[in-house]
């Protein structure tokens, strides 16, 4: 491929992979209508005394919707995975479509290897939650289960501390504080985990990770008290020698 074709290629790739939110409209607008209709069919709901006998059916085919919502996400997720996988090669490419097939297919093994189970995905507990099928704490159980197990650390790779502003790299999922990797992609490209395939990172790769900034937050707040108590227990042992003496 000649030089000025394989810049417009890529040029018509980054405006692929900016179009994320907007192959994602139709997800969120099923996931607001399924909610709205659980809330509905929920126990006390509009339409319990109306449907009677039929209701639980309707409900089971609204979690059905939701684990369909999860699963065309993941499908987006896999695609602009892939785009940004082929944006990430720094050599000359000749088969645009079969790069991409290929792309998207690693993209998407790998969400099939890291995923969580669809029932504990935030979409499908949504709208179990609207069903009144679980409670809110309950939900919250399972996300900070679900957040738990898909973060595997919460030290940066490049300062060996906690994360700040944690932004996940879409290409190779892995997670940065924000400043730490902005530095680092200033005298280096190639992902600083170890054993990492992924050699050129971009910033347009990276995305703020609210769930790891969530976790972040609940370790920041254990570990303020875990200080607290140390330093009240400091100062019960100081009041208690000075009792002894007196």
């Amino acid at each position: 491929m000649s030089q000025p074709s394989q810049h417009v290629s890529n040029q018509l790739l980054h405006q692929m992979i900016r179009k994320e939110n907007t192959y994602k409209a139709g997800i969120r607008e099923n996931h607001d209508l399924a909610c709205t209709l659980a809330q509905r069919l929920s126990k006390g709901g509009q339409l319990e005394s109306l449907l009677k006998e039929n209701i639980g059916e309707y409900r089971e085919k609204l979690k059905e919707l939701s684990e369909k919502n999860v699963l065309h996400e993941r499908k987006v997720n896999a695609f602009v995975g892939g785009l940004n996988r082929i944006s990430s090669q720094s050599e000359e490419i000749e088969d645009y479509s079969s790069l991409l097939k290929e792309s998207i297919d690693a993209e998407m093994k790998q969400l099939q290897r890291n995923s969580i189970e669809i029932h504990q995905e935030k979409m499908y507990l949504d709208t179990c939650l609207k069903l009144g099928e679980i409670s809110a704490a309950n939900q919250d159980d399972e996300l900070e289960v679900m957040e738990a197990v898909s973060t595997v650390s919460l030290k940066c790779p490049i300062t060996a501390m906690l994360l700040q502003e944690p932004v996940r790299n879409k290409v190779c999922h892995h997670v940065y504080s924000k400043h730490a990797i902005q530095q680092y992609l200033q005298r280096n490209r190639k992902c600083p985990c170890v054993g990492c395939g992924n050699t050129n990172v971009t910033l347009s790769q990276l995305e703020d990770d609210m769930a790891t900034a969530r976790l972040v937050r609940r370790e920041q707040i254990k570990l303020q008290q875990q200080q607290k108590q140390m330093s009240q227990n400091a100062t019960d042992l100081a009041d208690d020698d000075d009792d002894d003496e007196a």
